[in-house]
């Protein structure tokens, strides 16, 4: 698979996605933390460049475990994870040995496409507060993106 049939195919998976992490985006904007300061949405990129990641909000702000615990049960927006030994969410996987591509870089900007199409369609959060989405340890080539509703 070359780069761009695999950012096209982990594009359309993420957007299949996309009605549960609205649901999610939801959930999390009404257990948003008064102290809460900005968001900020890291896609996770599996460290061995296999094709697994997530995609997790975090919380800006005084006292960060306590904001972050505040929404533990709406934090993840994407997760492809094994359960059971099966894949739940089926994305394009890679051998780590044998990689065509910077495929975390990939994950990552392509992540990012979709959080900001997701951020517009949710509208931001009731408070206002300022929103980035990025990629865990300097992954992807956009650096840190500030999004709007």
């Amino acid at each position: 698979m070359d780069e761009a049939h695999y950012r096209d195919e982990l594009l359309s998976i993420l957007r299949m996605n996309s009605a549960k992490a609205l649901e999610t985006l939801q959930a999390f904007d009404a257990a948003l933390p008064e102290k809460a300061r900005a968001i900020q949405i890291m896609v996770h990129p599996d460290q061995d460049d296999s094709g697994m990641f997530a995609v997790l909000i975090h919380l800006n702000g005084p006292d960060l475990y306590v904001l972050n615990k505040a929404i533990s049960n709406c934090r993840y927006l994407f997760e492809a994870r094994y359960v059971d030994g099966k894949l739940e969410t089926e994305v394009p996987l890679f051998d780590p040995e044998i990689v065509p591509f910077q495929v975390n870089d990939v994950i990552v900007d392509t992540a990012i496409i979709w959080v900001q199409e997701l951020w517009k369609t949710f509208g931001g959060t009731k408070a206002g507060l300022p929103a980035s989405v990025f990629g865990e340890e300097d992954y992807g080539t956009q650096g840190i993106v500030q999004m709007s509703a």
